[in-house]
């Protein structure tokens, strides 16, 4: 999943069950600790994959059940002991949430827990060494032109319906992340 997809996709499971369990407008801070968590995963393992050469592919610790998992959730028991419920679970749900999708992702060849057992499974190093800004741009590029192959219309066509429909519940819950940015550069009187 793209990190854009990895936001959408933890922030409207977050959104839905905030709106269950606490029925209140999601705070600023929520809003970043989902921002930060459903792209920790990736901000981890692809730099110790594609930068360092520390693991063979962008799955490792931090997308493990067994390394990454314990990890977030002892940051989220930080954050709960500190008085801060709904943060915590804003952060551990959101980090679940990179796994699961990781764990679906569709366009990459299918469902894959093997994904989220690192050390247990592991996977082959990447044919060609490129750091991370090399590979970022060649699957990116791959992606665009996906995406603008008019064959895949009705693909664009429901990936932006989507964008769409969470940008509207991201207006409904307050534009969560935004007040803090604007009290910040002092826009928000």
């Amino acid at each position: 999943m793209w990190p854009w997809e990895h936001l959408i996709f933890g922030y409207v499971w977050y959104s839905v069950l905030h709106h269950i369990a606490w029925r209140r407008p999601i705070t600023d801070a929520e809003g970043l600790a989902l921002a930060l968590a459903t792209q920790a995963p990736d901000l981890v393992d692809k730099t110790l994959s594609w930068t360092l050469g520390v693991i063979p592919s962008g799955y490792g610790p931090a997308h493990s059940v067994l390394v990454g998992l314990p990890v977030a959730l002892l940051v989220a028991g930080a954050l709960w002991t500190r008085d801060r419920a709904r943060v915590a679970a804003a952060f551990f749900l959101a980090y679940c949430s990179h796994l699961v999708g990781d764990a679906l992702a569709l366009r990459a060849n299918g469902p894959n827990l093997g994904r989220l057992l690192w050390p247990v499974v592991t996977f082959d190093a990447y044919e060609t060494r490129l750091g991370f800004i090399e590979r970022f741009a060649t699957y990116f590029g791959s992606f665009v032109a996906q995406m603008t192959n008019p064959e895949n219309l009705a693909l664009v066509l429901g990936y932006a319906a989507v964008f769409a429909c969470v940008l509207a519940l991201w207006v409904v819950d307050g534009t969560p992340g935004v007040r803090q940015v604007r009290r910040f550069v002092g826009t928000d009187h």
